[in-house]
């Protein structure tokens, strides 16, 4: 006799397929769930360099949400640089499911080659209808409707710590970073960006002010290491 009841029990068969199936069903669900929430409510990055350094090191990971694009000054975002444009929704779906599936490890649709096309953290120290100027290092920002220039760290209420040289006299201030720019009054879409060690950064001295379409989202917290756990 055959032993296998499934073989001979089309009741019991059909209920195995019936657990197979809803447990698949399960399983793409969690995945689609796991998915929409990274493309559109929070997902991973990491810093992988020293331009947003002390207060955010490279190797560090921090949470992203798509949900908040319109930045305060003095917040931290993730943006398209240069001329990349936001992917479409259904590119940035896949692209996180693929991310999700693979741990992080292949990421589709992924551009190396042109330069500037990769995302990066820099943190807003102006806004539409700012006008700005930076003096050896030290950012002054005149806001819309106001007659004054004031410090970037005057006109923010939000903490955080720049890497800022003083140059000695006789100082090349053409040497890495720029140390001045000009006087800048910010369009109706446009921000001022800037990486918190102001001596090596690529930021808005160089790409100039960043539009609003390139602002993939804004920068939560760090939550790795976890002894450098803070929101930023």
């Amino acid at each position: 006799m055959d032993k296998n009841i499934y073989a001979i029990s089309y009741k019991m068969r059909k209920e195995l397929y019936s657990r197979i199936f809803s447990i698949s069903g399960i399983i793409l669900l969690f995945f689609l769930v796991v998915s929409l929430f990274l493309s559109f409510v929070l997902f991973p990055v990491a810093n992988k360099s020293d331009s947003m350094s002390p207060d955010i090191p490279a190797g560090s990971l921090e949470f992203v949400t798509p949900l908040v694009r319109t930045p305060d000054r003095g917040d931290v975002i993730l943006l398209h640089n240069y001329e990349n444009t936001r992917p479409g929704v259904m590119k940035r779906f896949i692209t996180n499911l693929a991310l999700f599936v693979s741990l992080r490890k292949w990421e589709p649709f992924h551009e190396t080659s042109a330069l500037g096309t990769k995302p990066v953290i820099r943190r807003v120290v102006g806004l539409p209808g700012d006008t700005i100027y930076i003096d050896r290092y030290v950012v002054f920002v005149k806001p819309a409707g106001q007659s004054h220039f004031l410090t970037e760290f005057e006109v923010t209420q939000s903490k955080y710590n720049a890497k800022i040289l003083v140059p000695p006299a006789g100082w090349d201030t053409d040497l890495g970073a720029k140390a001045s720019v000009g006087q800048i009054t910010l369009g109706a879409d446009e921000y001022f960006v800037l990486g918190d060690d102001r001596l090596s950064s690529a930021d808005s001295r160089v790409w100039g002010p960043v539009k609003h379409k390139n602002i993939i989202g804004k920068v939560l917290m760090l939550y790795f290491p976890f002894s450098k756990f803070k929101f930023l």
